[in-house]
């Protein structure tokens, strides 16, 4: 079985009506506004309204690149989904099931303010519709706001029924959302939903927004300083700095000991930094006269090899993909990305010839029999078979 844990839905353009969020558009950027704050928002607000870059400053390459060709403005080439056209690229591919992020309409929700519980349903609402001619395959990531942890709760047990089998977290400029750590036990109200409802915790690229605090007055304005291009490189370095802060949370509150069936999966976020990073958490749960003892029978590196999945992503900088997944074997998983611009449209090419050259229970396991282990140990797993297998 082949699973693809992270694809995208897009759209060019929603019918008059019909966006998500159709009832706050008045509130929400749009243009160059709104894809600088995709690339580089948390950056942005940090920083005085009158000291940041603006859209066209921030953007200038985009644009020329954009001028070049002929063709928008953006960073992934224009596509618009439709569960017809997806499943008939799963099937070329040999994949059989697709868990489905969102388009990038779920990061405006910060914008509506007290609304983006309303928001977070007519978003889950959408896609669920988008895909329910092929909900036995293509299951949708739903989004929950937090800030109140039960209505958070409602929200994963209706998006649940919707077909969801994936969920974001999220931070918000690098701390919580309502100030309190998913490690806390009142979080264990939306851990017991999440394994009870048969659905994965994803921390994704675009929900890691960090705290840029001082940190972005880099002078980018100064005859001397590196301009916009120092700017938007500056903006891609803490969301790293956000996934690690959950991971350790998680299990440092004594969540993945209290919830031993729960999947944490990472997408996006880079792969190098893993293993070492796994590595330092691990040994920082090992008892010691100065740390004192550790509280649980299992060991701290044991519930991350067993609770947290990353995947890879060569076309995103992953170069080292199957060298971090010969250290990791227990925690990576495959993901195509697709239809962005990282990804690519046939995927499991970008593997080979390595992905050949691996052991078949090693490669099967990371293409899809991990990550089928993990909602079966759920209780709900995903059907057998249902795509068509590539030789």
């Amino acid at each position: 079985m082949i699973i693809d844990v992270d694809t995208h839905w897009e759209s060019t353009e929603f019918a008059p009506g019909s966006h998500p969020l159709e009832p706050w558009l008045d509130r929400v950027p749009s243009g160059l506004q709104r894809l600088a704050h995709a690339i580089a928002g948390d950056l942005l607000n940090a920083l005085a309204v009158e000291r940041r870059p603006s859209p066209s400053e921030l953007l200038v390459g985009l644009l020329d690149m954009a001028k070049t060709r002929g063709a928008p403005v953006g960073i992934h080439p224009l596509h618009d989904s439709t569960s017809a056209e997806r499943v008939a690229w799963m099937d070329r591919i040999g994949i059989d099931h697709g868990l489905v992020n969102p388009g990038g309409y779920w990061q405006l929700l910060e914008f509506i303010g007290d609304d983006r519980p309303a928001g977070v349903r007519r978003c889950n609402d959408h896609l669920a519709e988008q895909l329910s001619d092929h909900a036995d395959r293509l299951h949708f990531a739903a989004v929950v706001d937090f800030g109140d942890l039960d209505v958070a709760v409602a929200e994963l047990e209706r998006a649940r029924a919707l077909g969801a089998r994936s969920f974001f977290l999220y931070t918000v400029d690098g701390k919580p959302p309502g100030n309190r750590s998913p490690g806390h036990p009142d979080w264990d109200r939306v851990w017991s939903a999440a394994t009870a409802l048969g659905m994965v915790a994803v921390i994704h690229v675009g929900n890691t927004s960090a705290d840029f605090s001082g940190w972005a007055d880099i002078g980018w304005n100064h005859p001397a300083s590196s301009g916009v291009a120092g700017m938007i490189r500056l903006a891609n370095t803490k969301r790293v700095h956000a996934a690690q802060d959950l991971l350790s949370g998680l299990l440092f509150g004594g969540v993945f000991a209290r919830h031993p069936e729960l999947t944490v999966l990472l997408e996006e976020m880079r792969v190098g930094w893993v293993p070492p990073f796994i590595a330092m958490l691990g040994r920082q749960a090992e008892s010691s006269p100065v740390l004192g003892a550790w509280p649980y029978e299992t060991t701290g590196a044991e519930m991350l090899r067993r609770n947290v999945r990353v995947t890879p992503l060569p076309g995103f900088g992953d170069d080292d993909a199957l060298d971090v997944l010969q250290m990791l074997p227990e925690m990576c998983v495959w993901s195509s990305d697709f239809p962005h611009l990282e990804g690519n449209a046939d995927p499991i090419e970008l593997y080979r010839p390595g992905l050949d050259g691996l052991d078949a229970e090693l490669r099967d396991s990371f293409m899809g029999a991990n990550m089928h282990e993990c909602y079966a140990r759920m209780g709900d797993p995903l059907p057998a078979a249902a795509g068509q297998a590539r030789p």
